[in-house]
């Protein structure tokens, strides 16, 4: 049996709160599409540069790594220096340096999934000669939900979806009581 009130609180008030916070959301997420769009082109800057002073073949130019090769170590440099000043986490920056030479050696634009999708290409030939369906989940509990929800929205933010990511996380708060982003470790 569902109880009914009166309104204590005057319902334009909560509509117009609730309107508040979704248009704050789009602005957030428009601000966030814009910093995305910014720190590529900043990338591909660098990479730009790095293509032109490749003055030959790319195995050779980028042979060795950090400790022993001009490129790698100004590059790694760079990424470093952005980690320092608390820009990135750690594994970010790590993974976007990656991503960086990824591009440098396909000859294509710095993209911070390059990483990624390099992995799933080489997967998806992997799959094709050996056909494996993923295992069943077995058993599961709510705070694993939790965890692998919050995974699949820092991996949409990361590709830049963050319509998407917005719409995932209202649902995610509307359809499940208790709900919370949580914060991934390792």
């Amino acid at each position: 049996m569902s109880k009914s009130f009166a309104p204590v609180v005057s319902p334009t008030i909560v509509s117009n709160t609730l309107k508040a916070f979704k248009d704050s959301h789009g602005k957030l997420n428009k601000v966030m599409a814009t910093i995305a769009s910014d720190r590529s082109k900043a990338v591909n800057q660098v990479l730009d540069a790095m293509l032109v002073a490749c003055d030959k073949p790319k195995p050779v130019f980028l042979k060795g790594n950090a400790a022993t090769n001009a490129a790698r170590f100004q590059v790694k440099s760079m990424f470093d220096a952005i980690v320092e000043a608390g820009h990135l986490e750690s594994s970010t920056g790590k993974s976007y340096q990656t991503c960086f030479w990824i591009a440098f050696e396909q000859g294509c634009e710095w993209s911070p999934d390059l990483a990624n999708k390099k992995t799933a290409d080489k997967q998806a030939g992997e799959a094709k000669t050996s056909a494996k369906a993923s295992g069943a989940v077995q058993s599961t509990s709510r705070t694993d939900l939790d965890k692998t929800l919050s995974k699949a929205l820092a991996q949409a933010r990361l590709l830049g979806l963050l319509d998407f990511a917005a719409e995932l996380v209202d649902l995610c708060i509307d359809r499940l009581d208790g709900f919370t982003e949580t914060v991934l470790t390792k």
